[in-house]
């Protein structure tokens, strides 16, 4: 019987701290392929936190063809950026490979449930100046609105927006009362994922305090899983 494969992705710092921690992270990410019957393990790592010197991941994506999995300790190990990081794991995906991260789960899309009556709220968010919020966020609307009613048999019961003026964090005040109504809805419709929040580790953080499945008009439907 064939055995899957499986291949462990990590970075660190070169600091005098890190050796040992970074050495029982790879045992603990080892041990959690383990578990999920994987037992042909190669170990891809990084020492640097700067992305421009990551080449053991560049190598990993240059033969990922042969892996059956992925195993990282969390999504922002693919990308600190949200669209880049989706970008890289719908190829991978796309692929064959399964995505498992220890802090944030696992990941997938699947197919969108349109015939389903489903009730839905919609989030945008821009940055840039408070006029160009206004006309944009108008149209965002419309656009979320118009496929809803075109495309699908969802209803959408509330639409949410935020305007980052400088993207940073504590700028995005109705995403926190999306989250605090989040069992009013089955489904949150997006533009694209990048506008739930533009950093990796904020969106993971935003999607799991949603609990809820994610369609992107750009993206597809992102499941979600405890």
């Amino acid at each position: 019987m064939n055995q899957k494969k499986a291949a462990i992705y990590h970075f660190t710092d070169q600091s005098i701290k890190r050796p040992k921690i970074y050495l029982d992270q790879l045992k603990e990410l080892e041990a959690f392929a383990n578990s999920m019957g994987f037992y042909l393990i190669d170990i891809y790592c990084d020492k640097s936190l700067k992305v421009y010197e990551h080449t053991e991941f560049k190598r990993f994506l240059s033969c990922c063809d042969s892996y059956d999995a992925l195993f990282i300790k969390s999504f922002y190990h693919i990308s600190k950026n949200t669209h880049s990081f989706i970008s890289t794991i719908r190829m991978l995906l796309d692929k064959g490979l399964q995505i498992y991260s220890i802090e944030n789960g696992i990941i997938f899309f699947e197919d969108v449930p349109f015939d389903k009556t489903l009730k839905v709220a919609t989030y945008t968010c821009h940055s840039g100046t408070a006029n160009e919020f206004k006309e944009i966020v108008l149209v965002n609307n419309d656009i979320l609105s118009l496929f809803a009613t075109k495309k699908t048999n969802w209803k959408i019961i509330d639409q949410f927006y935020d305007r980052s003026s400088h993207q940073n964090n504590g700028e995005q005040i109705q995403i926190m009362e999306l989250i605090k109504n989040r069992t009013k809805y089955d489904l949150l419709l997006v533009r694209n994922l990048n506008d739930i929040h533009w950093r990796t580790s904020n969106f993971c953080k935003i999607r799991e305090k949603l609990h809820l499945d994610i369609f992107s008009l750009q993206d597809g439907l992102l499941k979600y899983r405890k």
